[in-house]
């Protein structure tokens, strides 16, 4: 079967942008076998994708980059450019295959190990890794105040209340694992800031929204601070 009838998996600029990769001569295939191909990608960062199927007769083949939207469940441009080159260059291990599936890491009881994954399922598994990341942050965070009011034996303040746009703020980075209520100075925001905006960042795996949210409340509290 022609890769060619697997194109309603990938958008039409991801096609565009694999195809790209041919024609720069950018795509490298290696390891080739009756029931897996590796292919590199190069560009700006180099990029493995595996092309894997169980037997010779297994009609489904499985799907596997290492680039960040690939790991979010996504079909991405390299994996484009790879079945386009395998389909080019080992006709034959396409023969008696007729649909693909991504294949992702998934924590499974503790250890890292390959196993069949549609985009819900890693997206499943990404969500509840940026949630395991926010409350060690939150703990770090929290042992660290603890930290320093002890080492200063300072006596127990009430707490300041502060503007509602403020008190949002605050609410927002606490949420996210960093407290700042009582250490809100601009080296504390941007420390914050730096820390969340590696995971909320959509070239890293976030949303466009996550990162303008992130923005606005970091701004919120360093106006704040000037004033």
């Amino acid at each position: 079967m022609s890769v060619e009838s697997w194109e309603h998996y990938f958008k039409p600029e991801v096609r565009s942008s694999g195809r790209a990769f041919i024609t720069k001569d950018k795509v490298a295939l290696s390891q080739p076998s009756d029931t897996e191909i590796v292919v590199y990608i190069r560009g700006s960062s180099s990029f493995k994708v595996t092309l894997k199927s169980k037997t010779v007769s297994d009609p489904l083949i499985a799907v596997e980059c290492t680039c960040p939207q690939s790991k979010k469940g996504q079909f991405c441009k390299h994996i484009w450019a790879a079945l386009l080159t395998a389909d080019e260059k080992s006709p034959d291990f396409f023969e008696s295959k007729k649909d693909i599936q991504k294949r992702e890491s998934v924590v499974d009881s503790g250890t890292k190990q390959k196993v069949s994954a549609g985009p819900a399922d890693a997206q499943k598994a990404y969500q509840q890794k940026q949630a395991d990341y926010r409350k060690q942050q939150y703990q770090k965070q929290k042992q660290r105040l603890k930290d320093i009011k002890k080492s200063k034996k300072s006596p127990a303040i009430e707490t300041e209340e502060f503007p509602v746009t403020i008190e949002k703020a605050l609410k927002y980075f606490l949420d996210n694992g960093f407290p700042l209520r009582e250490t809100m100075n601009l080296e504390a925001i941007s420390f914050a800031k730096k820390k969340l905006a590696r995971l909320f960042h959509p070239d890293l795996g976030g949303s466009h929204d996550e990162i303008l949210e992130l923005n606005r409340h970091s701004e919120t509290l360093s106006k704040f601070i000037k004033t």
